[in-house]
């Protein structure tokens, strides 16, 4: 059974994937007014502050997240959007020669945050990758559909802590997501070592 703040918390990132930015806002706030020594209560009103392009407040929060007594979560982070496309590109050009071969096949889009439309199937309130579309083997059955690969910047700034591991996680999430085009399901890419 959920404690308290784990039912609040995950309240607001039901309302941070729907995009409703006001009631994330306030579910937020509540959060860390009703657990002021929580970090993950801090950490997802920095997330709803971030989403509302209020970034010192939430670099603040996040800062008093990774400085909780109960539950303490690491500070994000941060890349600017020139920075995070220049490491994609280097992901890429690490590709192996067999997902290298299929890149002209696919769409790659960066952005900040999933769509609301693209979370509906997933329990996760972010992803860090996605890929959607006909895989290889089908892609002549929907000459209509163009294979896509999604990589969230704000994700990955959520899930890493150093450069380093931000590098690792954007070239992880690319192997996962062109393993998907391949036609690989999620337990072939665990064991490729792709997971």
């Amino acid at each position: 059974m959920p404690s308290p703040v784990e039912e609040v918390v995950k309240a607001v990132w039901v309302a941070y994937k729907r995009a409703d930015l006001p009631g994330c806002l306030a579910l937020a706030a509540k959060a860390v007014a009703q657990f002021p020594t929580h970090g993950s209560a801090w950490f997802v009103y920095g997330c709803a502050l971030e989403r509302s392009n209020d970034l010192i407040a939430a670099d603040k929060a996040f800062a008093k997240a990774s400085r909780c007594s109960e539950e303490p979560v690491g500070t994000p982070y941060r890349i600017g959007w020139v920075a995070f496309q220049q490491v994609v590109a280097t992901a890429v050009e690490a590709l192996p020669a067999k997902l290298k071969e299929s890149l002209g096949d696919v769409t790659l889009i960066l952005a900040d945050y999933a769509e609301s439309e693209l979370l509906e199937d997933f329990e996760d309130s972010e992803l860090l990758g996605l890929f959607s579309g006909p895989v290889r083997s089908e892609r002549d059955d929907y000459p209509e559909l163009s294979p896509t690969i999604y990589v969230f910047r704000r994700a990955h700034e959520h899930s890493c802590a150093t450069a380093t591991e931000f590098r690792a996680e954007v070239k992880q999430t690319l192997y996962h997501e062109f393993g998907h085009y391949l036609g690989f399901g999620e337990e072939d890419l665990e064991s490729l070592g792709m997971g």
